[in-house]
């Protein structure tokens, strides 16, 4: 989700706006339970502090399971959240990750597994070749960057008493059978599928317990996906990506239409829109319509009340400062 990430903020936001907008029109005087599937990008973490705002007695986070598969590992990625839960008094949400089970060559499930891997990569231990994560970065802009939120989460952030413990953590299949087991839920998936597809998979008993599954992913309608030329160019320019296309920017020539969520693991995804559940889609090409501007940037540095407020400021601005280009405030679409 990286290359438009300045985008991605405000439709992670929307979705969720929009989520919350319809369960106060369907069902009152009841308590909404949300699960977040995360891989802790930045945006993500934008995503539950969101969530986090909102009144509990309308809307409650239950849980928060995290995807290692893609642009994030393990500890780093738990240690944030459980920083991000301390700061907004909330460590009593659980917060599972990944896990250390597998898939055996018979279909059979192993306990506990989950987003280590994408599930063609399962196997009886955690290592494999992870050929989709080999996309990401590991460097500048890519896994090292978004693990230590650019050195800015162990700076500003405060630490309580929960932190990752291998073989101790809990599991994203814990945490969902636990919070889906309890009654109605509804839940975002805003990384790759991972971990909702493997508990699809292995609890068909619960599914009637997910109200609906919102997810940020994938690209529906794409301009120019082989790159195009400025106006006026000369007859020697190399086309450059432009338009809505997809988000893969280390790969983007021989798969130009790819958005990181759903190349993450596509089976997994494939898995999770199949399942039955009413499930609402915001894909990349929506982030077209609402990018961030300089105006929406400059205001937000004068309205810096809160502590979560300053922490995804400064979040926002080591990214603008680090961005590829010089295109990072875009003109809004109409």
């Amino acid at each position: 989700m990286r290359m438009l990430l300045q985008r991605n903020f405000w439709v992670i936001v929307l979705l969720i706006i929009g989520a919350v907008g319809d369960n106060l029109y369907t069902v009152k005087g009841r308590t909404h339970r949300i699960l977040l599937d995360t891989d802790v990008d930045t945006d993500d973490f934008f995503a539950l502090l969101y969530l986090l705002k909102q009144n509990r007695s309308e809307f409650e986070v239950e849980g928060v399971t995290i995807n290692t598969n893609a642009w994030t590992d393990a500890g780093h990625a738990v240690n944030q959240i459980y920083d991000i839960l301390y700061m907004m008094g909330r460590d009593d949400i659980a917060v599972g990750v990944g896990g250390e089970g597998g898939i055996l060559e018979d279909g059979t499930i192993l306990p506990d597994v989950g987003g280590y891997l994408p599930i063609i990569e399962q196997g009886i231990t955690t290592g494999g070749h992870c050929r989709y994560r080999q996309a990401i970065p590991v460097g500048q802009g890519g896994r090292l960057d978004i693990n230590a939120n650019y050195g800015i989460r162990k700076a500003f952030l405060p630490q309580g008493r929960r932190k990752y413990t291998p073989l101790r953590q809990p599991t994203a299949q814990q945490v969902m059978i636990d919070k889906i087991s309890e009654g109605p839920v509804t839940v975002f998936v805003i990384g790759a599928h991972t971990n909702m597809a493997i508990f699809l998979m292995n609890n068909p008993h619960l599914k009637k317990n997910i109200e609906h599954i919102y997810v940020m992913g994938g690209g529906v309608r794409s301009k120019n996906p082989t790159g195009c030329c400025p106006q006026n160019a000369s007859l020697s320019c190399v086309p450059q990506q432009c338009g809505n296309h997809g988000n893969l920017f280390t790969d983007y020539t021989s798969n130009p239409y790819a958005e990181f969520n759903v190349f993450g693991d596509p089976f997994a995804a494939y898995q999770v829109f199949h399942s039955g559940i009413p499930i609402t889609l915001v894909p990349l090409d929506a982030t077209n319509t609402i990018p961030i501007s300089k105006n929406f940037f400059d205001t937000f540095e004068k309205s810096l009340n809160t502590y979560e407020a300053q922490y995804c400021f400064q979040s926002l601005k080591i990214t603008r400062d680090t961005w590829f280009d010089d295109q990072f405030y875009t003109e809004q679409v109409r």
